[in-house]
Parts: C-alpha cells; sequence; structure tokens
C-alpha cells in the first residue's frame, strides 16, 4: 500500500469518526429531551392519580394534567426520529423497524389524553376516572412494546 493509499484511508476513517461522534451527540440530547418529557408525562398521570385516589381538594388541578398529558402526547413521534435509538436509551429498535406500528401506538396515546382533556373539562369524575385508566392502557401498551425493561 502506497502512502496516497494510507492517508486516504485515514483521512476517510477519521471522517468517519468524527461524523458518528456529532451524530451520536446530537442524538444523547434528543434522548436526553425526551426522557423529561416522557418524566413529565409520567408525573403528570401520578398527580392525577393522587388527586382521585386520596381525594384531594385539587380537582381543578386536573384539566391542567390532563392539558399538559395531551400535549406531551402529540410531541412524542417528533421525539423518536432515526437513529437516536443509541446511547443511553431503553427505547427498542422496534420503533425504528415496524415505524407503522409504533405511530399508531402513539396516535391511541393521543386519541385517549384527548379523550381525557374533554372529559376533564367536564367534571364527571366518574367518567374522568374511567378514562385515566384508558389513557393509562395506551402508555403501558406502547412502553411494553417499545421500551426494554430492567
Amino acid at each position: 500500500m502506497n502512502h496516497k493509499n494510507i492517508i486516504t484511508a485515514f483521512g476517510t476513517l477519521f471522517f468517519i469518526l468524527i461524523f458518528s461522534n456529532s451524530a451520536f451527540a446530537q442524538y444523547e440530547g434528543i434522548i436526553k429531551y425526551r426522557k423529561n418529557v416522557m418524566k413529565s408525562t409520567g408525573g403528570h398521570m401520578g398527580a392525577i392519580v393522587d388527586i382521585l385516589k386520596n381525594g384531594l381538594p385539587l380537582t381543578a388541578h386536573i384539566v391542567d394534567h390532563a392539558h399538559s398529558i395531551n400535549k406531551n402526547n402529540k410531541m412524542t413521534l417528533a421525539m423518536f426520529p432515526k437513529g437516536s435509538g443509541l446511547g443511553d436509551t431503553k427505547a427498542k429498535s422496534t420503533i425504528w423497524e415496524n415505524w407503522t406500528k409504533f405511530k399508531n401506538a402513539v396516535d391511541a396515546s393521543v386519541r385517549e389524553s384527548t379523550k381525557l382533556v374533554k372529559v376533564a373539562e367536564s367534571g364527571d369524575m366518574n367518567a374522568f376516572a374511567k378514562q385515566v385508566r384508558a389513557t393509562g392502557k395506551t402508555c403501558r401498551g406502547c412502553h411494553q412494546s417499545f421500551r426494554e425493561r430492567n
């Protein structure tokens, strides 16, 4: 192998390493972001459950929590760009391998959390409790199919 080929090979390898590290750094940020948004969604759902389960005098907060869950669910697809399955994430590769199934699961969460908002706004706490369970079921379903367990 001559000098020119060696330099070309090292240059190519250097370019690949730099590019892959910058792409990895980009996805590190999106992974951290989506973890925070998902924790936020779980926090809002937990707050709703606490209000209902413990009979807290904070039912006026339920509508705001429901809106936040719905808004977070609407952002979910954008938080899973191709390539963001590597790194410190529990996202399964099946998300990108079967994007249609993942999109359908996210769409179900959006649909149920939209209903959650409407029922919360109605003030019917019995109907709301049922819708909380329906919304939570879509969250669990997505996590079971698309999230690694510890």
